[in-house]
């Protein structure tokens, strides 16, 4: 298993060529809760705020949208 730093595309190709069984993406999973969806249909991720990770808050944990609420309210 790969993590930290990897694209799609390039997770893409670790699975492809053998080199990993699967790729994580934790911090873009924080910042997409609809990651899996976004990464099937080719949608751009959205960036994460470090700033507010492990902070205790609902900020930046619950307030990011998902692709289709972002594409009609930008």
């Amino acid at each position: 298993m790969a993590n930290h730093g990897f694209d799609p595309a390039t997770a893409g190709a670790l699975t492809e060529t053998g080199t990993a069984d699967a790729v994580s993406f934790a911090r873009h999973y924080i910042a997409n809760p609809d990651l899996v969806t976004r990464l099937a249909l080719g949608r751009e991720l959205a960036p994460g705020d470090p700033n507010t990770y492990y902070t205790g808050g609902a900020g930046g944990y619950v307030d990011y949208p998902t692709a289709d609420l972002a594409e009609r309210h930008p």
